[in-house]
């Protein structure tokens, strides 16, 4: 899993205002520092990937983004990058701090909706304010789920991851956790299937490439037969298969 291309990761936005605690709550989540935290506003300038596996979800990539209200020196090259994560992100996760809710948020959630990403807010530091009805009520204005938390609450970790899995699993878009099939659309149980795999100067030493690999689990996956050959080898092989 940990070798998933991105390309399949369910993609995971961070958003939120400077100062909200996007990057405390990726660390809080994943029980690592990946990001750097800090009270100073504008600490995330470039885009955090961190590419993880999400049980029982699978295989994501999270995106902490600057903050969309950053108004520095360096902000609008800041929001540039935030905004292409707007295109790449399957999942909006809307990092507010309680009784604090702006045009921005409004901003973020709308982007959600226009791509047709799945948008859940996090009222982060609730160790400080609680959230009151009105606050809340915005948060889940559109049916948006909504789960609060304090990244200082270690022994609360593991519920709000619980809670955290479980809102990704219901607004995640339908059909990305599996990826496009390679080969599992054409074969049949008890087909066998002739993987023609170059070995050359150009093949890695000791190992096969991922979609080489993905190809024989499928057929496996599929109740098939899996031969690899060389191309050298392929016109003998099918000689003595027997079969066409």
């Amino acid at each position: 899993m940990e070798k998933t291309p991105k390309s399949l990761r369910l993609h995971i936005g961070i958003f939120g205002r400077t100062n909200v605690g996007k990057s405390s709550f990726l660390n809080y989540i994943t029980h690592q520092d990946i990001a750097i935290t800090s009270p100073i506003p504008g600490t995330t300038t470039d885009v955090v990937e961190k590419p993880m596996e999400l049980l029982p979800i699978g295989p994501v990539v999270f995106l902490d983004t600057a903050g969309i209200d950053d108004s520095s020196a360096l902000g609008s090259q800041r929001l540039l990058k935030t905004q292409a994560v707007f295109e790449r992100a399957d999942v909006f996760v809307v990092v507010a701090t309680a009784n604090e809710w702006t045009p921005f948020e409004d901003e973020i959630c709308a982007e959600a909706a226009k791509v047709g990403a799945g948008c859940l807010v996090v009222v982060n530091k609730i160790d400080i304010n609680a959230p009151s009805k009105r606050f809340s009520a915005l948060c889940a204005g559109q049916n948006r789920p909504v789960m609060s938390c304090s990244c200082l609450d270690d022994a609360s970790r593991g519920l709000c991851i619980d809670e955290f899995k479980s809102h990704i699993a219901r607004i995640m878009p339908e059909g990305s956790k599996e990826a496009p099939p390679l080969i599992s659309d054409l074969i049949a149980p008890g087909a066998i299937v002739v993987c023609v795999v170059p070995i050359d100067l150009q093949a890695p030493r000791g190992r096969l490439i991922m979609p080489q690999v993905q190809t024989i689990r499928e057929t496996l996956d599929c109740d098939a037969t899996a031969i690899v050959v060389k191309e050298r080898e392929y016109a003998h092989l099918l000689g003595r298969l027997g079969v066409k």
